[in-house]
């Protein structure tokens, strides 16, 4: 089964992909908009390998802050903490579909397996829980103007959609709304009123959210020639 866009099957070729799913033999997942993957708490039976789609994957903060949420899609794992020595590994952020979601779930034992099989997996892998790591390193979320934080969510989801854009105006499929957006941010109606005056290009047109890529890589501060992938 083909995975649309990874950085992760880059250093792992489509044939040990094969061979790895052959393997394994995982089970194939779908999710609706919205429904939840794994919470907070919940036990983590395996790893699930994102095929398509976009995945909100939240870990909560202490204090007064807000959430924590990355943006998941093609290639990404969720369940690393099947990683842990810990025989009950528990999941530590909460996991929703934000499009409509294809996964493949691959049980601990059968994994833990792939990593001794596959060296490419294994250097991957290790490559992916870095990148995690240091991106929980980064300054408080509190220290970033709220406006450009939107403006880096509404990138990187249009890095994990690829939605159609005309002119530099993106145009999200009906399932992301401003809804999503707020719950993404973990931030209030009235602060996503405040973020919409300030990101002009960012409406609701036809029932789809639309914004100026532009625009929203000038407030976020993000380099032009910097892929959304990366950001």
């Amino acid at each position: 089964m083909p995975i649309e866009r990874s950085a992760t099957n880059q250093v792992l070729a489509e044939e040990g992909w094969e061979s790895l799913l052959r393997s394994c033999e995982p089970l194939c997942i779908r999710y609706a908009p919205g429904e939840m993957i794994c919470q907070t708490g919940s036990y983590v039976a395996g790893i699930h390998l994102v095929l398509r789609g976009a995945v909100s994957d939240s870990v909560a903060q202490t204090g007064a802050e807000r959430p924590r949420c990355d943006i998941l899609d093609a290639g990404d794992l969720i369940g690393l903490e099947v990683l842990a020595a810990s025989s009950e590994a528990l999941s530590s952020s909460l996991c929703r579909a934000v499009t409509a979601v294809e996964l493949l779930f691959i049980e601990r034992s059968q994994f833990e397996l792939a990593l001794t099989a596959h060296p490419a997996l294994q250097q991957s892998v290790l490559h992916y829980v870095m990148a995690r790591y240091l991106e929980a390193r980064r300054a408080p979320r509190e220290s970033t103007r709220i406006d450009a934080e939107c403006c880096r969510l509404l990138l990187r989801l249009a890095a994990s959609c690829d939605p159609p854009s005309e002119g530099g105006v993106v145009t999200f499929p009906a399932e992301i709304t401003f809804r999503t957006l707020r719950e993404l941010l973990g931030i209030s109606s009235r602060q996503l009123r405040e973020v919409r005056q300030s990101v002009q290009s960012l409406k609701r047109i036809d029932a789809h959210i639309t914004f100026d890529e532009a625009e929203a890589r000038s407030i976020a501060d993000v380099d032009p020639c910097l892929s959304r992938k990366a950001l």
